[in-house]
């Protein structure tokens, strides 16, 4: 079976796996067709993940673009925003300034677009991180020269793609999450989010174990809703 028939088949863990190891030559034959298939067939499962998960939290009544002190968002946006041309013209420059994207990245902005969980419940805690993924607008507004790229060799760019855990909750905090770059691979360590996973990981995590708010790992607390959140959502 090649990587998609496996994929398909539920390895899916292990095929993220496989295709990180492939490093760089994952642009190659036989690879890259068989790469981009598997990377947009995640990011549209992670698109119908946060549909349900976006449609359940308005009927748990979260509000959104509003931060749990109760004052607006910063930058208002909606909670789930479609692929669009611009969104593609954008993560073109990104590529023409900083060089190759992982497939993960451009897969998630060509299949989900951009996902924005902030928001309220006047029953629930703060610290809840909710999942935020910046359009490549955003990244191009966060693209910094930054050096020495640490695991990436050559990489040279840091490009913010979302807040942190504190910048959510609308309180002063540290680094925005993010990315190296160039990187030419499958997958990317989300830097500077406390879990030091990579992409794909770090959104299972998020959806999957957490309903979109993996600020709840670690804080030992009993959140009634997780339960009917994670409920039903497509392992990817």
């Amino acid at each position: 079976m090649n990587y998609l028939e496996r994929y398909h088949n539920g390895e899916y863990e292990q095929v993220w796996k496989d295709l990180q190891a492939l490093g760089p030559t994952i642009r190659h034959e036989p690879y890259y067709p068989q790469a981009r298939e598997v990377a947009a067939e995640t990011m549209r499962r992670v698109r119908r993940n946060c549909e349900r998960l976006v449609s359940h939290l308005r009927l748990l009544g979260y509000v959104f673009d509003t931060y749990p002190d109760g004052s607006p968002h910063t930058f208002p946006i909606d909670p789930l925003t479609p692929p669009s041309e611009a969104m593609q013209a954008d993560c073109a420059e990104l590529e023409a300034e900083a060089g190759p994207l992982p497939l993960s990245l451009v897969a998630f902005w060509q299949e989900v677009g951009a996902v924005d969980l902030v928001g309220r419940h006047s029953a629930w805690p703060d610290g809840l991180d909710p999942l935020v993924v910046h359009p490549p607008e955003g990244a191009l507004s966060f693209l910094f020269e930054e050096g020495d790229g640490g695991e990436i060799e050559g990489a040279r760019w840091f490009a913010g793609l979302a807040p942190d855990d504190l910048h959510k909750d609308n309180v002063s905090g540290g680094d925005p999450y993010g990315v190296y770059l160039p990187n030419p691979s499958a997958d990317f360590v989300f830097l500077y989010e406390r879990h030091g996973l990579r992409f794909v990981p770090y959104l299972r995590l998020a959806i999957l174990h957490w309903g979109g708010f993996p600020g709840l790992a670690g804080q030992g607390i009993q959140f009634e809703p997780l339960g009917g959140l994670v409920a039903g959502l497509e392992p990817f």
